[in-house]
């Protein structure tokens, strides 16, 4: 029999996985369904349309999303997963969370004969070739953690959790409240306030904006010249035990509440960032300052940038401003060889780690000046 926590340790798992990748609503889907299943809630179409997807009618939306889950399921366990002991099934017909132990042994057969092995041989050969054409230059020292493969890399997005629930307006939709940004959160706020459990439902789906796509798409073009890639994961979806096993690189607003504010603080000696203020003190030869983030200036805004250590011998990127010019305009220096190499020669010769404050100016959400204001380095 599983406990509690292998069944959740199975269902990350999954999540994880390549056969999962970029496909956040299935993943949410398969959180909500192990949750209301541990605890005993009964499943029905009209309850999950209610309080998943924040329907009143299921239509036909219920069964295809769980049909698509069902599939990636089915994958998962094709491939990745052919070997796991035990195995998540959702039974067609119903929406429930099992677990079955996996009866089937994959066994492979290698044929020795040369005739086979010679094709194999030449494929190898030329393969060889080709990674040798394409190896790319050596990365950037900065980069090097996030680019050497010896841990995958997490992109983490910081999106915004709300809730589904009767607005301002009197109708239902979905809000926001910046004090929760997560599931847990969400259901610490509901034992806090229990006469809202019948009129306040998880969301089936987050807001993230201009910066989320602008930056993932800098990234990926970066990344690229490096043949390497990095996996999509957003804040309000991703679990401690996640983040502790793999290298991140987080880009958010500093408004946003999330681990990675923690990790920030927890992290550098001389810098502290709470409720959108960032303190600077204590430091040996520099004066205490204090950064400030409006919420609503639109044509300047402060940025951070900080690399530094993540827990399990992981490294951290983390990219915070309130709107989409800082974030742009950051991952821009960050990835052209000039500035890049100019900040690793003034900052980076003696120190891996540092705490970068930049200015940004622009214009129609676009960037179009930077100026580093002050960059720490530290140990």
């Amino acid at each position: 029999m599983l406990s509690t926590e292998e069944k959740k340790t199975i269902v990350h798992k999954i999540c994880k996985s390549k056969s999962f990748l970029n496909a956040p609503t299935s993943i949410s889907l398969l959180q909500y369904l192990l949750e209301a299943t541990l605890t005993n809630v009964a499943l029905k179409e009209m309850v999950i349309a209610l309080e998943f997807f924040g329907v009143k009618e299921p239509g036909t939306r219920v069964r295809v999303n769980v049909y698509n889950l069902r599939k990636k399921i089915n994958i998962y366990y094709e491939e990745e997963g052919k070997e796991d002991l035990y195995q998540l099934k959702i039974e067609k017909g119903q929406y429930a969370v099992s677990f079955v132990k996996n009866k089937t042994t994959p066994t492979k057969k290698y044929q020795k004969n040369g005739l086979t092995i010679l094709p194999y041989a030449i494929i190898l050969l030329l393969a060889g070739i080709i990674l040798l054409l394409k190896w790319p230059k050596s990365t950037p020292t900065l980069w090097n953690p996030f680019l050497s493969g010896k841990k995958e890399t997490n992109l983490v997005i910081g999106d915004a959790f709300g809730m589904i629930g009767k607005t301002i307006t009197g109708n239902i939709g979905w809000t926001r409240d910046y004090a929760i940004n997560n599931l847990k959160e969400f259901y610490q706020f509901l034992e806090q306030y229990p006469k809202l459990k019948d009129s306040l439902f998880p969301p089936p789906y987050s807001y993230v904006n201009q910066m989320a796509v602008n930056g993932t798409s800098e990234l990926t073009r970066f990344f690229s010249r490096y043949d390497k890639e990095f996996r999509i994961r957003f804040s309000s979806k991703t679990s401690i035990e996640e983040i502790k096993e793999n290298n991140v690189i987080y880009i958010g607003p500093i408004k946003n509440k999330n681990y990675f504010n923690s990790f920030f603080n927890e992290a550098n000696p001389y810098f502290t960032l709470k409720d959108s203020i960032l303190y600077f003190s204590n430091h040996p030869r520099m004066k205490d300052t204090i950064y400030k983030f409006p919420y609503r200036v639109y044509n300047k805004e402060l940025a951070i940038v900080s690399k530094i250590k993540g827990p399990n011998k992981t490294k951290q990127f983390l990219l915070f401003s309130n709107h989409d010019i800082g974030i742009s305009a950051c991952i821009n220096y960050f990835t052209t060889e000039d500035t890049l190499e100019k900040f690793e020669k003034e900052y980076l010769h003696e120190n891996e780690y540092f705490t970068a404050i930049f200015e940004v100016k622009g214009k129609d959400r676009t960037d179009t000046y930077i100026e580093l204001l002050s960059c720490i380095p530290f140990q």
